[in-house]
């Protein structure tokens, strides 16, 4: 029995230290740094320091985001064993999550509880810059409009020295036409603004406005693409009045009796005015009149009836709505009607020049009594 006991504390004593005398050494790391995405291989050496031969000898790898395991050459799971002065080589073979980004990761190599050899990693990514522009929902032929561009890495790695170009040939830069932005992290973005001005000889519809990018890879490299942003070119109506007529079936216009005022429209925009609607109010009296639609320099009478109750000059305003690809829109104009009192009947006019008559004649006769 005190032999039993005295070998397996004889084996014991040759165990505990055993580990300890194992040293760890990276063999190969294949390839180095290593691509978002891909495999890489490690080789490890192990390595007996001492003259005893080694039973069991616990090893295992230790890896964490974004690594994974996929192979190896070697089984350690249960532990290993290795003979004085001794070496064994473990090739791993190891994948990296495609979502991660440039950095360097640590790998442990464990031998024991207390025994931990760091290897570190490279991994690189690659980057991969896209345009995201905010939608442009006002840009006319003879405006100017403010593009406001993101410009996100949505790769993996880094962009440096990024370089975004306007190749627009119906589309004017009005400042810089290329903007620079010194570095873009992955999954990050900043932000470039072009200040355009389309030609004024675009009619309306959709356009693309090409733009080159240029930047750098983390390993210096310069990569280059091109993207299409769209933009959307919209035309617009503008009422102007052409002319103001004033007119009744009297002759000359008269307080208390009906009048036509004739107000010709025109559309000196580049586009159409819709559903077009005009007001006129004359010190408190209200009349309206539907033109519908003007095209292009197109023009139309918009005609009101109205009476007014006085004589004299009356201050008019015309209000005028419509829509166009723009939006809603309103167009005031201001003129004067002048009216005349009516005229007496001459019937009426007879009698009060007789009864003016026989009055002086009367008072002359009262005078000379």
């Amino acid at each position: 029995m005190k032999k039993i006991i005295f070998a397996l504390v004889l084996a014991a004593i040759l165990v505990a230290p055993a580990h300890a005398a194992i040293k760890v050494a990276v063999s190969d790391i294949t390839p180095q740094p290593v691509n978002v995405g891909s495999d890489f291989t490690l080789g490890v050496d192990y390595t007996n320091t001492g003259s005893d031969y080694l039973y069991n000898v616990p090893a295992s790898v230790d890896l964490r985001y974004p690594f994974k395991l996929k192979t190896s050459t070697e089984n350690f799971t249960g532990g290993f064993d290795l003979c004085g002065l001794c070496s064994r080589n473990n090739n791993y073979f190891i994948s990296v999550d495609s979502s991660s980004s440039s950095g360097t990761y640590p790998i442990f190599i464990r031998t024991g509880s207390d025994s931990v050899t760091t290897i570190n990693v490279i991994v690189q990514g690659k980057p991969n810059v896209v345009l995201f522009p905010e939608p442009v929902t006002n840009a006319t032929p003879t405006g100017e409009f403010l593009l406001n561009v993101d410009a996100a890495n949505i790769g993996s790695g880094t962009a440096k020295q990024v370089k975004i170009i306007s190749k627009a040939t119906n589309f004017v830069s009005i400042g810089p036409s290329v903007a620079v932005v010194d570095s873009i992290d992955a999954n990050t973005s900043k932000r470039v603004v072009f200040h355009m001005a389309p030609d004024e000889n675009l009619i309306a519809g959709a356009y693309n406005i090409p733009f080159e990018l240029n930047y750098l890879d983390e390993n210096g490299a310069v990569v280059n693409s091109t993207q299409n942003i769209g933009v959307r070119i919209v035309n617009y109506g503008e009422l102007n009045v052409q002319s103001i007529k004033v007119a009744a079936t009297s002759g000359a216009p008269t307080a208390g009796q009906p009048l036509t005022v004739i107000i010709r429209l025109e559309n000196i925009g580049r586009g159409d005015a819709n559903a077009v609607q005009a007001q006129i109010t004359c010190d408190g009296v209200t009349a309206r009149s539907f033109l519908g639609q003007l095209k292009r320099d197109e023009d139309a009478p918009a005609v009101f009836d109205i009476t007014l109750p006085n004589g004299g000059k009356h201050q008019c305003t015309m209000t005028a709505k419509y829509m166009d690809d723009l939006g809603d829109h309103v167009f005031t104009s201001d003129f004067d009607v002048t009216v005349k009192n009516p005229d007496l009947p001459f019937g009426l006019i007879l009698i009060v020049i007789i009864i003016g008559g026989v009055y002086f004649y009367r008072k002359r006769r009262h005078h000379k009594k």
